[in-house]
């Protein structure tokens, strides 16, 4: 067909289009569309290319937005919108003129020792000259609309400054550019929690101001009690929903507004590496681990497909944020809206827009609102590391996170020690916080304590410095006799922090009834027994939601909660 338009006498130009999504929703999706449709968008990429011929991607944006496909397969006037927009772009060049990604601007910090990539869009057959660090590079802009410069890596300073001249467009310039070590923070409302919310926070804004630490914000733009407005709702998608707040370093009304644990995190890797440290925070108050998964993650999973197609009560989802969203949405038949809670939605809204940014680790405190279903959870967070890494192009990339805390909520035990397995996956560390719990409320105010662990595990692990990151970490159990012999990583120095015997620690047979057990510390091992039970094999220790548990080591970190039970 293409070589039939191709000839006729009119010479036209052919232009062909990748298919528009199809949605997990539709019914044949699990029985051979989703294959086929993968199989089918190949094929169109390799007849663009064989053909010789320009391929507009439909794809890519309109996944973005599965409101506007109410039958998971046709879009609405806002999706033929975009189709439009892209169609228009592809056939004139119009791309908008010079643009650059989200993150782009003044005062940004870029990854030190990593080529350093600058990118972004600009109209088609624009040539654009790049100046950076006394180096220039001239770029030719792709049918696609699509640029990128690549310069070589560079040791940590600034502020540096880069010029894009276009011959199409109005130049951009960027006077303030540093290198040095870009983290990411993410999670829910404990990474959200502000400097001026916790504990000393006067002291921090008086005592921990630093001009080398750069911050960056995606903040939501409703979040709230009650009955989302339709005008809040339009707010809900990928292009709107967290607004950016450009970088800052200087003002204190930011920084008293930035995310407490991020801030604390960055102050201390600052004052260890003494290089620029740029933080992003996309944190939002109570979201589930699957809102920050991309579709394309999900979408291969049963499991994920269940929690994309049903959004309402469904049993999978954490009770509390069921029911936030039918108190925000109000009616279960309301076509063509998102939550804030839905799955994928802070992907595309807070991960897509930002994944071309060279990174060099997260930090990640979420679980409280997946904390009903552990082993859907265990899913969830494997899958979200592996998606992230992908997503960054970035197999090894650091994923530092924070256990739950202390609280009483019942399972939150089971969910802590589930969270402590996970650190089978590689390259993570977790940064207890039992110690600093509060028995009745979800947001522990020591949030100082919490950046600094998790700037401490970044240390040791990424940076390789001699520097103290993790309190006792359950390793195995010896069976002796009547007694259970309990060995830890990181067991140097083996103590209670006030001197008196092991709290919160039980042990059972093979019947697994526990009973509080009776403790002492001898070479770093710790050994457990009850009079009453003969012949123990199951450990328990801070298996309660609240836990007044001691145990930690000479380096004055806690222990986290454990168990030797098999799932």
């Amino acid at each position: 067909m293409i070589s039939v338009y191709k000839k006729l006498p009119s010479k036209p130009k052919v232009i062909i289009c990748k298919m528009t999504p199809t949605f997990s929703g539709h019914h044949w999706f699990e029985e051979g569309m989703r294959e086929n449709f993968k199989e089918i968008q190949a094929k169109i990429e390799e007849i663009a290319k064989t053909a010789n011929v320009q391929l507009i991607d439909l794809h890519q944006k309109l996944y973005l937005f599965p409101e506007y496909f109410p039958d998971n397969l046709h879009p609405t006037e806002k999706g033929a919108k975009i189709i439009a927009q892209q169609t228009y772009s592809a056939i004139t060049g119009n791309f908008g003129g010079l643009q650059l990604p989200l993150l782009f601007g003044e005062k940004m910090v870029l990854q030190r020792n990593e080529p350093i990539e600058i990118l972004g869009i600009a109209n088609t057959k624009d040539e654009l000259k790049i100046c950076f660090n006394q180096q220039e590079k001239i770029i030719k802009v792709t049918d696609k609309g699509k640029w990128k410069a690549v310069f070589p890596k560079m040791k940590a300073g600034g502020p540096h400054k880069i010029s894009i001249n276009s011959k199409l467009s109005k130049d951009i310039t960027i006077n303030e550019v540093y290198i040095g070590e870009v983290w990411l923070a993410s999670g829910q409302s404990n990474m959200d929690w502000k400097v001026k919310q916790s504990k000393n926070a006067k002291t921090v804004l008086k005592d921990s101001l630093n001009n080398q630490i750069f911050l960056f914000s995606l903040d939501p733009t409703i979040l709230k009690k009650g009955k989302f407005t339709d005008e809040e709702f339009s707010l809900i998608n990928a292009d709107n929903y967290l607004k950016p707040s450009g970088w800052s370093n200087t003002n204190k009304e930011i920084i008293e507004n930035f995310s407490a644990v991020a801030y604390a995190f960055a102050y201390n890797l600052q004052k260890e590496l003494k290089i620029p440290i740029g933080i992003v925070c996309n944190a939002v108050g109570g979201a589930t681990t699957q809102s920050y998964i991309s579709r394309n993650s999900l979408e291969k999973e049963h499991f994920g497909v269940n929690l994309l197609n049903d959004t309402w009560l469904n049993p999978m989802v954490d009770v509390w944020v069921a029911n936030k969203i039918v108190e925000n949405i109000g009616d279960k038949n309301k076509k063509g809206v998102r939550h804030p809670y839905d799955p994928t939605i802070l992907f595309d809204a807070g991960i897509e827009p930002i994944k071309n940014y060279p990174f060099k680790g997260v930090i990640w405190y979420q679980g409280e609102s997946n904390a009903d279903q552990v082993k859907l959870h265990e899913k969830l967070f494997k899958m979200l590391i592996k998606d992230w890494r992908n997503q960054f192009n970035k197999p090894d990339l650091p994923f530092y996170y924070v256990q739950l805390t202390s609280m009483e909520r019942p399972g939150w035990e089971f969910f802590r020690d589930s969270q402590r397995k996970l650190l089978s996956i590689p390259n993570t560390g977790m940064a207890v916080t039992l110690d600093i719990g509060n028995r009745t409320d979800v947001h522990p105010t020591q949030k100082w304590t919490v950046g600094k662990r998790l700037s401490n595990i970044t240390l040791a692990k990424t940076y390789h410095k001699s520097i103290a990151y993790s309190g006792p970490l359950f390793d195995f159990v010896n069976v002796i006799d009547n007694k259970l012999e309990v060995y830890f990583q990181f067991s140097e120095g083996l103590k209670t922090k006030d001197n008196q015997s092991v709290k919160d620690i039980k042990i059972a047979g093979v019947d697994k009834v526990f009973k509080s057990a009776k403790s002492r510390i001898k070479n770093n091992i710790l050994e457990v027994w009850h009079p009453s039970i003969k012949n123990p094999r199951y450990v328990r220790y801070g298996f309660s939601p609240y836990t007044e548990s001691n145990l930690t080591n000479k380096s004055g970190f806690p222990a986290s909660t454990f168990s030797n039970e098999i799932d």
